[in-house]
């Protein structure tokens, strides 16, 4: 799950506010979506994400695993219950908002956007990932500001050992102040 807020920040630290360009792409690379957002100058905008300390919560809407041990599952989904109300911390920095990992689209060419479209304050994004038995699919939308952002995303995996798996989540962000250097 930390790591799914962990994309939706890196996403929105390359978006821009409404008066940002606007980048839409359908059936395209990884490598087609990082030029494109580039050359739109996303990534050069003035007001994007404003670095600084955030605070996230994101909710597990829906989870399945048809392929582990429905206790197991019934153990997960107790755990996540408990945990449904707890914020997170982080830092974004300077430096996160000007350059981005250079695989943060995503390295992998087994990977493919099936549309990819954010500016203007909104985002939606679906990607599928074919790899030897499995094939996941991640959706993402909502909206953003330089210092909000409020998202959906859906996950679903198929095939492999476990039968594949299914989870909705809802992260709410903002940025509560700068950064003191003991969030991370």
């Amino acid at each position: 799950m930390k790591t799914a807020v962990c994309v939706v920040a890196s996403v929105l630290c390359l978006s821009a506010c409404n008066k940002a360009p606007t980048v839409e792409l359908h059936n395209a690379t990884t490598q087609q979506v990082a030029q494109a957002v580039t050359k739109a100058g996303v990534m050069n905008s003035d007001t994007m994400v404003k670095p600084g300390l955030w605070q996230s919560k994101a909710v597990i809407r829906e989870m399945d695993m048809p392929g582990i041990p429905q206790q197991y599952l019934a153990q997960m989904k107790q755990s996540i219950a408990e945990h449904r109300n707890e914020t997170s911390s982080h830092c974004i920095k300077p430096e996160d908002v000007k350059k981005p990992k250079e695989d943060f689209f995503g390295a992998d060419k087994a990977c493919k956007y099936d549309h990819f479209t954010m500016g203007g304050g909104k985002i939606d994004v679906a990607m599928v990932c074919h790899q030897e038995e499995t094939t996941q699919t991640m959706n993402m939308s909502g909206s953003y500001t330089p210092t909000s952002y409020s998202i959906d995303t859906s996950m679903v995996g198929t095939g492999g050992h476990e039968n594949g798996m299914t989870m909705k989540m809802h992260v709410d962000a903002q940025r509560i102040g700068e950064c003191t250097g003991k969030e991370d």
